[in-house]
């Protein structure tokens, strides 16, 4: 069995079946080449993967490639094992020398397979899921719908915040230059107590996906930053990416509509 990389000019014929998947996309494999990594589609049939490889160190000074699945397989999931197995081969290969390989769990796996069955089929393979660090429910948004029906999907408290932000005077900017955006982040990292990424992979995101991402920021009457929110489009579907806000002025609800300008831009 040999890996298969699919050409940039292939990816037009591929099925319709594909779905839009933000880390298994164009943008996402140019934002991590931006960042110095490796990266390439494995194709099986009707199915693909995005591989990102890294340097990693084993054993303190031993350096070898680090092959990463972000969220991935997407096409046709009775492909989906033989594909991984495509993935397995070719990393133990020697010219490719792979040291360890990290796969997230797949998005929409509701869909295409269970958790506990991708568990089980890693098992089976003597690899084990790597630890989550995407976030292991979404919220799905129908956007085909009016602005006031997907309101009223919301609970009362929402809708009112929204209202609440407007009356209070909470604006919403689109911006170019991440400061803004960055400052929040550390605050909310430090707040929180989770490690943010680098400056850098914010700015590299933005130009990456180009018109397909916007920068909101949330600010009041005297141009105080509250709240800020990066949103990107892949294939159809939009996705509300990193968003940071401050601990001043929680009562002027801005990312209640800082969260509904994204929906109103995605639609």
């Amino acid at each position: 069995m040999s890996i298969t990389l699919a050409k940039l000019k292939e990816q037009e014929t591929f099925p319709e079946i594909f779905t839009a998947n933000y880390w298994q996309s164009d943008a996402w494999k140019k934002a991590k080449e931006d960042n110095g990594c490796r990266s390439f589609w494995i194709k099986k049939n009707d199915a693909k993967v995005l591989v990102i490889e890294r340097k990693a160190h084993f054993l303190k000074f031993w350096i070898k490639p680090l092959w990463e699945l972000p969220r991935g397989p997407i096409g046709n999931s009775k492909n989906f094992v033989e594909l991984i197995e495509t993935v397995f081969f070719e990393a133990r290969k020697k010219e490719n020398n792979v040291g360890n390989i990290r796969i997230y769990t797949p998005f929409g796996t509701q869909i295409f397979w269970s958790n506990e069955l991708f568990t089980e089929f890693l098992k089976n393979n003597k690899n084990k899921k790597a630890p989550e660090i995407f976030p292991t429910n979404t919220l799905m948004i129908n956007l085909e719908l009016e602005e006031n029906e997907i309101l009223a999907q919301m609970k009362q408290k929402g809708r009112y915040n929204i209202k609440l932000a407007r009356k209070k005077g909470v604006v919403i900017e689109e911006e170019k230059d991440v400061e803004n955006f960055w400052n929040l982040m550390l605050e909310t990292s430090k707040r929180d107590g989770f490690r943010s990424n680098k400056k850098h992979v914010y700015s590299d995101l933005l130009q990456s996906f180009g018109d397909n991402a916007v920068l909101y920021t949330a600010k009041d009457k005297t141009g105080d930053v509250l709240a800020s929110a990066i949103f990107t489009m892949t294939e159809g579907m939009a996705l509300y990416n990193y968003g940071a806000s401050t601990n001043r002025k929680r009562g002027l609800m801005a990312p209640y509509l800082l969260q509904w300008a994204g929906i109103q831009w995605a639609k």
